[in-house]
């Protein structure tokens, strides 16, 4: 055990004997329902912009307070997927290249005016890129995962479904925590909130603040170090202001930073028969830069020369005001974010000196690429929520966002050359309004409109020395440009109680991500103009990819029984999309290029249960499981994955492979060709595992006088799934299952866990490439090495966890 394990430990055990912060310092809820008889709590949503019982929303949610949060471990944005069976997350060495996946559905893109398919909010704001959800969770009060379109009431960038992140609030009395965790794999955690009230009002203030160290679980043999470490800090603070009895005002801001040294995949497998060469060169073999490297599952070393560093920073302001204007309340949002991101890393994943063969010794070294991210984002959200328990509820609207990112980028030095500066802009201005209205029969009858209005905007300079007007060069006016379009969605719901708790609902909902340029390397004006394409050098663009549409189905059941003990919510569900935004990577001139498509159509389909049972106030059992078949039903363009064989020889004639759509006629001296365009209509979507269930129980125990004791144990399973949009059989990560168990105590104040993760040892993948690219030798010796993204959690680790709470 590492001494700063132990010492982080014996610092967590003197922070007891002195006034401390609490684990959960919320505002006091009012005596919730079922807790005085044993029975399940009631958990309050915002799913429909307003506070709602989760169990009486129309509406597919996953809910996590933060005692959940807390009982599954959930500190980081992918741990979620372990409690909410329909979230899967793609991930890569850097977190824009990540991707969220609700019931199959995400977006997969480096371009940085794509919108994500699963929106996050936190504290009503929306984050501009999808990589600024992979910080460090804290403070917070409660998850809510809504699944399917939910574009109505949070706008175009959720089309598949919304993660609603809310943090803790000032709390009425002075309260606060202390919490240190540390594990066997040298990971280290502090956490602290403070909060109170300010002169004995309403008013009152929360401070919350975390730090976390990781090791990394890459070591590059080449330099010693271990890569894909983690150290990061943040702080948030709330102060709320009560104006008058009737008018309240909070003002937030928070600040987080995360800082790798290093990052790197590790070599999963080699095709056999392969003879991996860096660039196809026959002087640059892979093999035997590969020792002391063993492929597979399990493999934790690399041996790369250009590690690189990351630089995670995030900050935002907020402030709400609620005013209460007697049978309404008013509620204004107003949130500024600052994002920034960059990185350095490895292209070709090898310490094979590739440039100082191609450069005679002139350069040495491996080929790296970099770039700096900066997105900013202003937002207006302006509401209207009915109040009081009248049969007709209301929620009238308007939103306004203006938002940019910049982004540089380079790859080479000498080879593989990419070298380019852009901005994406977007400008969205929307209407929006949802009504209730519960008849003398329980029934409820809901009905929801938005109107959005948006501009986008693009620039892309080429910076390379041999850049033409084709290819970008610096001021080309055809590489300006903007697009506009107006959208209406909307969503209709019923919903009807058939008994005490029990509720069935039917809804079909319409929902919209809009158009997008493609802003990667290979820009051209084609991608801002369609009518271009095909006129000039390298022009294979296809204007802004067009947007997409969704329209989704869905019958649901939330019950309670059992005198509150047992919850059964259970959802079926059908979404068609038209026009999905996916990308997928072609090799072009030897470079890997990645092109944004609009897949033809989708539909995901499916089941989701969830199960909650509480027969006494000592023991809990949860479970949840979906059923999702998400596929492509009309892709017939598709590009063919690196290496996908397309006609073969045969003495006499040329035969296309199945699926493949267009090849080269192979010859005697080519007797392999490879595919350019295969039909993937009827495939399945990348990550989206057909089954996929959690199982967890909690059983509290007495340990003398008021201390208790707590055992947690969990286990997630999931089915197979290929990481690949074209369908690389290369790229499967098999099923697999991963189990956790925790056991701790409560002696007042103070709480004591120890837990494992992945108790087995399962390795699994959470995101998988193929090197063909850079590996490959072509036609006509072609080699794929197969690299993994190994998520901290495939490995297995113990630790402790030492918190101190005072006050409410």
């Amino acid at each position: 055990m590492s001494r700063k394990f132990l010492l982080l430990t014996g610092f967590s055990t003197l922070a007891f004997a002195q006034p401390a912060f609490a684990q959960d310092a919320a505002a006091p809820a009012a005596p919730e329902a079922g807790a005085e008889s044993g029975g399940l709590e009631e958990i309050v949503v915002t799913a429909q912009k307003r506070e709602q019982n989760l169990q009486n929303v129309p509406v597919s949610v996953t809910a996590l307070n933060s005692e959940a949060l807390e009982r599954n471990r959930i500190a980081d944005f992918s741990d979620l997927t372990r409690a909410a069976p329909s979230l899967t997350v793609t991930q890569s060495t850097s977190s824009p290249n990540n991707s969220i996946i609700m019931r199959g559905i995400g977006t997969f893109a480096f371009s940085i005016g794509v919108e994500p398919s699963v929106a996050v909010i936190v504290d009503d704001l929306p984050v501009v890129q999808q990589a600024q959800a992979f910080d460090a969770l804290g403070d917070v009060q409660r998850i809510e995962v809504l699944k399917g379109p939910q574009g109505t009431l949070f706008g175009k960038a959720a089309s598949a479904g919304v993660v609603n992140i809310v943090t803790k609030d000032p709390s009425t009395e002075l309260s606060g925590s202390f919490a240190a965790t540390a594990a066997t794999d040298e990971d280290y955690r502090v956490e602290a909130s403070l909060s109170g009230p300010i002169g004995g009002s309403d008013s009152g203030f929360r401070l919350g603040a975390f730090y976390h160290s990781f090791k990394g679980n890459v070591h590059n043999l080449t330099t010693g170090r271990w890569l894909n470490d983690v150290e990061g800090y943040g702080l948030r603070g709330k102060l709320k202001l009560a104006i008058s009895p009737d008018v309240s005002i909070t003002v937030g801001g928070s600040y987080a930073k995360n800082t790798q040294n290093g990052t790197s995949t590790t070599i999963r497998s080699i095709a056999a028969g392969s003879t991996p060469r860096v660039l196809g060169n026959a002087a640059a073999p892979l093999f035997p830069s590969l020792v002391g490297v063993t492929a597979g599952p399990g493999n934790q070393n690399a041996r790369i020369d250009a590690e690189g560093a990351t630089t995670n920073e995030t900050g935002t302001l907020s402030a709400r005001l609620v005013a209460d204007l007697g049978g309404v309340n008013l509620i204004a949002v107003t949130g500024y974010q600052d994002w920034k991101y960059n990185f350095q890393n490895d292209v070709d994943g090898t310490d094979v000196n590739i440039l100082g063969l191609l450069t005679g010794g002139a350069v040495n070294g491996g080929i790296a690429q970099s770039g700096p991210y900066h997105s900013q984002s202003f937002t207006q959200e302006l509401r209207l929520v009915s109040t009081g328990n009248g049969p007709f509820k209301y929620v009238i609207g308007g939103f306004f966002a203006n938002s940019s990112t910049n982004r540089a980028f380079t790859r080479g030095p000498v080879a593989l050359l990419a070298s380019w500066d852009a901005k994406a802009t977007s400008r969205s201005a929307a209407l929006f309004a949802q009504a209730d209205y519960t008849l003398p029969t329980e029934t409820t009858i809901s009905a929801g409109l938005r109107y959005n209005t948006e501009r986008i905007g693009v620039r892309f300079d080429n910076l390379l020395g041999n850049a033409t007007l084709n290819t970008c060069l610096i001021g080309n006016p055809a590489c300006r440009g903007q697009h506009s379009d107006d959208v209406v969605t909307w969503k209709a719901s019923i919903s009807q109680e058939v008994a005490p708790r029990v509720m069935v609902y039917g809804s079909v909902a319409r929902g919209y991500k809009g158009y997008a340029y493609d802003v990667s390397s290979g820009f051209n004006p084609a991608r801002i103009d369609a009518s271009l394409a095909g006129t000039g050098a390298g022009l294979n663009g296809v204007g802004p990819v067009k947007a997409e549409h969704s329209t989704s189905y869905e019958l649901g059941l939330k019950s309670r029984f059992m005198d509150n003990k047992v919850q059964l919510n259970l959802t079926g569900f059908v979404t068609d999309y038209n026009n999905f935004q996916a990308q997928s990577a072609v090799i072009i001139n030897l470079a890997p290029q990645f092109v944004l498509n609009n897949v033809g159509k989708l539909k995901t389909k499916g089941v989701e249960a969830e199960l909650s049972v509480k027969p006494n106030d000592w023991l809990r059992f949860d479970g949840s499981a979906s059923y999702t078949d998400a596929k492509m039903t009309a892709f017939p363009g598709a590009q063919g994955y690196p290496d996908q064989t397309g006609a073969t020889w045969n003495g006499s004639a040329s035969v296309l492979a199945a699926g493949c759509t267009s090849a080269p006629a192979a010859t005697a001296a080519a007797p392999r060709s490879l595919c350019a365009f295969q039909d993937r209509s009827g495939a399945a979507l990348p990550n989206s595992p057909k089954f996929k269930f959690a199982l967890g129980a909690n059983a509290d125990f007495p340990l003398g006088g008021d201390n208790k004791g707590t055992l947690t144990l969990g286990y997630q399973h999931q089915s197979t799934v290929n990481f690949d949009l074209l369908g690389n059989p290369l790229l499967e990560q098999k099923a697999y299952g991963i189990f956790n168990a925790s056991i701790g105590g409560e002696f007042g104040p103070v709480k004591a866990t120890l837990f494992v993760n992945n108790l087995f040892d399962t390795h699994y993948a959470a995101g998988l490439s193929d090197g063909f690219a850079t590996l490959g030798g072509g036609v006509t010796n072609p080699a794929h090495v197969i690299y993994q993204v190994r998520p901290r959690d495939s490995d297995r680790f113990f630790g402790i966890k030492l918190q101190y709470a005072f006050g409410g």
